[in-house]
């Protein structure tokens, strides 16, 4: 009868401990997808307002006088340091305190975006001010997405980490939507030139208040938990509950993080480092010159345009959710991101010259089958990476790891952003009425774009290959009901799951120190 009674309790201990995982878990998947939405925010405030910028001619430079090649050379900017800053970031990220690093990086965001903001009422044009703003701007965004990512796939485990990090990963399109709706929204009820500024200095504050939060209830790792490590230890352990409202930082023991050069002879991070910086390229072209297409194009004001351009973020949270599922279910990743590349390809080739409501079905579509493959190559592929058997259970590797795809994947964008602004080639021209238009060249922008495109499809042919074989010897196996070793996949964790946690003893998959 005691002995009844003793097993009842561990089992209601076992099912609240249980329920306190599951709560931190969804307080963590929270504020880390906040926290990163917000960056995104931050970069969508000045992607939006650069037609109204473009109108007024506010910007002005000895080096040039077209306003485009001024946004091209700030975006070229931003994304050079901020793919610099990702890889510095990213290995910070494993030997730091993640709560205070993303902190931080939020802080000093929303400080550039308030000095933008003042700098516009102050009647500031000096494009080098701008320029120098905009790339201290990036330098400090990079510290929030491979730690936010390094946080979630602490408390998310492979099995469930698709999904998640599918579900998670909305996040930067949310920040996209929102920015994008904060802009319209402002733009509609202020007057345009005083809006643009206003913008900035709402979103430096979201982004301030939401550092908050983060350095006030953020957890980096589920091990800070005593009440959660405490399921590893032995019975005879004694365990005092902590108060779960507060958890107890617990001391776990330091793992040095692995060298940036080993992180890059991981199995599978050189391909889709590659092969990100070629989607990222028109995933950023898409998202930092929609807006402005839009007014060119279709003559459509800030608030409109920014509306219009929300569809494509729309189309990469349903994208990233549903990759995320599907491969979690296929137990590989590269058939899914080549076939939606392939697709996408085909779908941008209608762009240039579609009707404006074919423009709305076109911009879904796109960001369904490119932003898709975007976000899950930077959370679930990334985090897949961080935690490969040559690791030997070594999380230490996890945010140096999206920080170099990331990071690779900023440089191709940076690079493109110029050559966007040179293809494009805006051109003003004025009659005698006082009637002005601007002529572009879009459809040689999304040429290049295309060819981007079928440049990220080889980088992943030898994955795809090896995914493949792995995938159809993972189902002839499971067809025998036997435990067959399937080698050769970069992802060989998803092999390992059909092994039943045999280790891995395949040469190829050690990574030499």
């Amino acid at each position: 009868m005691a002995s009844t009674k003793q097993e009842t309790a561990t089992m209601a201990d076992d099912m609240d401990e249980s329920s306190v995982h599951w709560k931190l878990k969804a307080r963590t998947f929270a504020i880390t997808f906040f926290s990163y939405a917000m960056f995104h925010v931050a970069r969508k405030s000045f992607s939006s307002i650069k037609g109204e910028l473009s109108r007024e001619e506010w910007m002005v430079s000895s080096l040039t006088s077209s306003q485009s090649n001024m946004y091209g050379i700030m975006d070229m900017v931003f994304m050079g340091c901020y793919a610099s800053g990702l890889y510095v970031s990213g290995m910070m990220g494993d030997r730091v305190d993640l709560r205070l690093f993303i902190t931080l990086g939020m802080v000093c965001t929303g400080a550039a975006l308030v000095v933008f903001g003042l700098a516009g009422f102050a009647n500031v044009h000096a494009f080098a001010f701008f320029v120098v703003l905009w790339g201290i701007n990036g330098l400090v965004q990079s510290c929030g997405w491979p730690s936010n990512v390094a946080v979630m796939s602490k408390w998310f485990g492979h099995n469930e980490r698709g999904v998640a990090m599918g579900l998670w990963s909305g996040c930067a399109s949310f920040g996209n939507i929102f920015g994008g709706a904060l802009v319209g929204l402002l733009c509609s009820y202020l007057d345009a030139s005083i809006a643009w500024k206003v913008v900035l200095l709402v979103a430096g504050g979201l982004l301030w208040l939401l550092a908050l939060v983060v350095y006030c209830f953020l957890i980096p790792d589920p091990a800070d938990v005593p009440s959660l490590v405490a399921t590893n230890e032995t019975p005879d352990t004694p365990v005092t509950k902590p108060n779960i409202l507060e958890p107890t930082i617990a001391k776990p023991a330091h793992v040095p993080g692995i060298s940036f050069w080993r992180a890059w002879l991981i199995p599978g991070v050189l391909p889709y480092a590659l092969a990100y910086a070629c989607i990222k390229s028109v995933s950023y072209s898409l998202f930092f010159w929609v807006p402005y297409y839009l007014t060119v194009a279709f003559s459509m004001d800030t608030s409109r345009a920014n509306f219009y351009s929300i569809l494509y973020d729309c189309g990469a949270i349903l994208g990233a959710v549903s990759g995320g599922y599907a491969t979690d279910r296929m137990q590989v990743r590269s058939p899914y991101v080549v076939v939606s590349l392939v697709l996408s390809a085909i779908v941008l080739h209608f762009l240039f010259g579609a009707t404006e409501h074919q423009t709305a079905v076109i911009l879904f579509a796109l960001g369904l089958l490119t932003g898709g493959p975007e976000t899950l190559i930077t959370t679930a592929i990334s985090a897949d990476l961080g935690t490969h058997p040559s690791l030997h259970g070594n999380q230490a590797a996890l945010a140096t790891v999206a920080g170099i795809i990331d990071g690779t994947g900023s440089f191709g964008a940076a690079l493109m952003q110029f050559v966007v602004g040179a293809v494009a080639h805006c051109e003003q021209t004025c009659t005698l009425q006082n009637v002005c238009t601007t002529t572009c060249g879009w459809a040689n922008v999304f040429s290049v774009l295309q060819v981007m495109l079928v440049v990220g499809v080889l980088c992943l042919l030898k994955m795809l290959y090896q995914d493949t074989q792995s995938l159809l010897l993972t189902r002839d196996s499971a067809g025998r009901h036997a435990k067959i070793p399937v080698t050769g996949g970069d992802h060989s964790d998803f092999a390992a799951d059909a092994r039943a946690d045999t280790p891995s003893h395949n040469p190829n998959d050690m990574v030499s120190v």
